[in-house]
């Protein structure tokens, strides 16, 4: 009878961690919060870049770089020059 206590007792302190665990709320911290997008001729921030850039390097223009999503501004990171598709 006693194993059988220490055993519920036990099952009943992982249910109740596991319960607390999964209805914690998400970290914030982890979503993206830069993404690279290609270049509108007024440099502003065009469409998102997908698997792979299609910048053709034919030309010294900007083609893409890194905007910050929430403000739609340049990082200055991830800069590729050439022709946008």
């Amino acid at each position: 009878m006693k194993n059988l206590r220490i055993k519920l007792g036990v099952a009943a302190i992982a249910i109740g961690s596991f319960a607390a665990f999964s209805f914690a709320p998400a970290n914030q911290e982890k979503e993206d919060t830069v993404g690279d997008f290609y270049v509108n001729a007024d440099g502003s921030m065009g469409s998102p870049v997908g698997s792979s850039n299609l910048c053709q390097p034919t030309r010294p223009n900007l083609c893409s770089q890194e905007y910050n999503i929430e403000t739609g501004q340049p990082t200055g990171n991830h800069k590729i020059n050439g022709a946008r598709p």
